[in-house]
């Protein structure tokens, strides 16, 4: 592999209600606060027709997919996570020089709100029979939490080429992208990297030092946790320091040959 590196730190805006079940409890379903990165990384690859499918089935092909794919993603976390803690005010500067956009208009900054929850109500045929001989009105209920409108997450791409809108999420949610190259050098030892990792995307010999554990199908995401193996890390024109380890190249080929 390159010693050096451009990887894109890339700036996600929902233009929508963004929905994705990460957790149920019966009728109530919720979001993560992390996007896992093999959502993104199909929605941003979606053009490539052999990953492109109506239907599947219920087995998943990442094994013959994630190498397929031009650009790589890591799991995508609210802007304000920014996991240095002596780096907060840094960071939140950082972000807020990067408006989002909405067609030509520019909106302001960055917005990381809280979920919003969003009732239903529905009738089945067991239902509406019971709901007949008892005349009784009994229709199932529930609700979603919702990542409202103008939220934004961040995350790094690796590869190309890298789309500026693309739908993402259980609706097809529309989001814009705005992306930042930074010149990356690869580095081996202890590090703690500034994103979500993907536990299951991590080379064998990369060691898990400590982190905490987010449930985020289908693999478990480290949200803040150090690690020790062969990471890459660079610094953007504010001063703040981006660092991500390397994954299983062979598990992302195209994306990391061609990032290289």
């Amino acid at each position: 592999m390159s010693e050096e590196l451009v990887v894109n730190l890339s700036l996600v805006t929902v233009h929508d209600f963004l929905f994705f079940a990460s957790q149920d409890y019966g009728a109530t379903a919720r979001p993560a606060s992390v996007i896992g990165n093999y959502s993104l990384m199909y929605a941003m690859n979606r053009s490539l027709s052999g990953v492109r499918r109506l239907a599947s089935g219920t087995r998943p092909h990442y094994e013959e997919d994630l190498p397929l794919m031009p650009v790589y993603a890591t799991p995508a976390s609210p802007v304000t996570r920014f996991p240095r803690p002596e780096t907060a005010r840094l960071a939140s500067d950082h972000w807020s020089r990067r408006p989002v956009r909405i067609g030509d208009v520019r909106a302001g900054g960055w917005q990381d709100r809280r979920l919003v929850k969003i009732t239903w109500n529905s009738t089945g045929e067991s239902l509406l029979d019971k709901m007949a001989k008892d005349r009784a009105n009994l229709p199932k209920k529930g609700a979603y939490y919702k990542h409202p409108p103008l939220t934004t997450f961040y995350f790094y791409a690796v590869g190309g080429p890298l789309p500026k809108v693309f739908r993402l999420g259980k609706k097809y949610t529309p989001v814009r992208a705005q992306y930042y190259p930074i010149a990356m050098k690869r580095r081996e030892g202890e590090f703690e990297p500034t994103c979500p990792v993907n536990v299951i995307d991590l080379p064998p010999d990369t060691e898990i030092l400590r982190g905490s554990i987010l449930t985020v199908p289908p693999a478990p995401v480290l949200t803040t946790c150090r690690l020790r193996g062969v990471y890459y890390e660079g610094g953007d024109e504010s001063g703040l320091v981006h660092r991500i380890p390397e994954p299983n190249i062979e598990r992302f080929r195209s994306s990391w040959v061609w990032g290289a």
